[in-house]
């Protein structure tokens, strides 16, 4: 595997993994409210968006360059 299908595993697979599962039993043990939401809930629920800007930087830093070279290739 190449140094960029590494680092867009890493960022797109591992640290959404992480923090949602990983993070899991240190999360749940908190007794603490964000506007008026468990802690849990708040956490569990902000990873939803924060996933989709994980694979919209994969996708940036290390797709896009290739997506654009295969167009121009196909348009000739």
């Amino acid at each position: 595997m190449s140094f960029r299908q590494v680092a867009s595993v890493i960022i797109g697979i591992v640290i959404p993994f992480i923090a949602v599962v990983g993070m899991l039993p240190f999360i749940g043990r908190l007794d603490v409210h964000v506007f008026g939401i468990p802690f849990l809930y708040f956490w569990m629920f902000m990873w939803f968006p924060l996933t989709s800007v994980c694979l919209w930087i994969c996708w940036f830093a290390f797709d896009k360059p290739r997506f654009k070279e295969s167009a121009k290739g196909s348009d000739e």
